[in-house]
């Protein structure tokens, strides 16, 4: 058996070593930088993947709207007027501790002349499963808020939540909301000021005061 010499130590024990006792070459600057640029380009991508998917939603809702008012329309004579959609505007509420709202607004037209009719889609995400859930108009008479319910939904098993408010004749006024509040103790969830389908609607976790 030959003779080790100093230099032949200094090579064998060279790089970090692990407890095991075993020698393995440690990651350099580029493994690092590689490792955080992937880690980024995820986050990314679930974002994209999550506003997509959001998209989708009211898309959807909007094509089954679409669909809706042509399967709505009686067998008439070819010169009768059918119903139009006028404008079409998404929103996504504030989040809260009690999920994640959105609401699609769309104006349908009965027919022409007509006054435009709002109909209201509220979906939730991650809500309380099997609970109730409704959506209320409210509006601002002198110091005192005047609200009346205009539709209502339970949330599936899964924590989703769909509201459909139909044929709603909502004028432009001073001083008025739609919110989204939960059933069993009337507390708010957010809404929007102003009419949905009007200029300066914003959108809001806390209810206007009057």
């Amino acid at each position: 058996m030959g003779t080790v010499t100093d230099e032949e130590l200094d090579i064998v024990s060279s790089g970090p070593r692990r407890d095991n006792g075993t020698w393995w070459p440690g990651p350099d600057r580029s493994h690092w930088i590689a490792i955080l640029v992937l880690g980024g380009v995820l986050t990314c991508l679930g974002l994209i993947m999550g506003l997509a998917l959001q998209v989708a939603h009211q898309n959807d809702t909007i094509n089954k709207l679409h669909a809706t008012v042509r399967n709505s329309s009686h067998p008439a004579p070819a010169t009768a007027a059918q119903a139009t959609i006028e404008a079409t505007v998404a929103y996504t509420l504030p989040d809260t501790a009690d999920g994640s709202y959105s609401v699609v607004a769309v104006g349908i037209r009965p027919r022409p002349g007509s006054a435009v009719l709002t109909w209201l889609f509220v979906y939730g995400r991650h809500v309380h499963s099997g609970e109730r859930y409704g959506l209320r108009q409210a509006t601002c008479t002198g110091q005192d808020v005047t609200r009346s319910d205009l539709a209502d939904g339970t949330a599936d098993q899964d924590g989703n939540l769909t509201i459909v408010a139909p044929n709603l004749a909502i004028t432009p006024q001073e001083g008025a909301w739609v919110e989204v509040y939960r059933s069993t103790d009337s507390t708010g969830l957010g809404g929007i000021q102003g009419p949905p389908l009007g200029r300066g609607a914003s959108t809001f976790r806390d209810a206007p005061t009057c």
